[in-house]
């Protein structure tokens, strides 16, 4: 089976006019070569060709991204986009564990800074927990200061 490291040296050169391919998937940034690497993984005899304007991959959008993985805490409890975030990141922290690459699962802090902030911080921890957002925690003072020194509570 080819991998993604040899797709991604294919899809740097310049072929001929004449050059044949099963499938040519257009952009070299994460979806598209998410996409060719699917594809190579369900049939390995696929001539997959990525096709990318630029000199090199992931130059635009991904390039650019912060690297964050979401949890699925924001959105509304039961649809699609709550479901793919808690699925989609553990199955993105599976795969990277798998092959030994690096990450670092730091979590997020999210803090009420008014009084009136505290039902909407409240509601947030319970669609999470609808959501099966694995991890999450209500910190009091004196674990928030544990975690992050520069923020005060008053």
């Amino acid at each position: 089976m080819r991998t993604l490291s040899k797709l991604c040296v294919i899809a740097t050169r310049c072929y001929s006019s004449s050059a044949t391919c099963d499938v040519a998937v257009v952009g070299g940034g994460i979806v598209g070569l998410a996409t060719a690497r699917e594809l190579l993984t369900r049939h390995p005899s696929l001539k997959v060709t990525v096709l990318e304007k630029e000199s090199s991959l992931a130059t635009h959008q991904t390039g650019h991204n912060s690297g964050v993985i979401h949890s699925g805490i924001y959105y509304t409890p039961g649809s699609l986009k709550a479901q793919l975030c808690v699925k989609g990141a553990a199955m993105t922290y599976d795969y990277c564990t798998r092959r030994n690459i690096p990450y670092r699962k730091c979590g997020k802090l999210i803090v009420a800074v008014t009084l009136a902030e505290i039902d909407q911080l409240n509601k947030l921890y319970e669609r999470g927990q609808t959501n099966g957002v694995p991890d999450l925690s209500v910190l009091d003072s004196d674990e928030l200061k544990k975690t992050e020194p520069h923020c005060t509570v008053s």
